[in-house]
């Protein structure tokens, strides 16, 4: 898998998580029990944790183009 399969799948699911978002936020008015309320809790912690993901792929990738450039050198 190459670093920019990687970072489309980042992305992916980067807007799935913000789609998901934006769904509980406009539900929100709609829905005021306490099983929407664990729900719209969940998605939070997943968004603040998209972060972290976000930051360990970019590593991921680098780390990817770093392995790729060294096994195509010639000796």
């Amino acid at each position: 898998m190459s670093s920019s399969e990687i970072r489309k799948d980042m992305q992916e699911f980067q807007a799935a998580v913000k789609k998901l978002s934006g769904g509980i936020a406009q539900a929100s008015p709609l829905w005021k029990d306490s099983r929407f309320a664990d729900l719209s809790a969940s998605v939070s912690r997943v968004a603040s944790e998209l972060k972290d993901f976000m930051v360990a792929g970019d590593e991921c990738c680098i780390a990817v183009d770093r392995f790729d450039r060294i096994a195509s050198e010639k000796y």
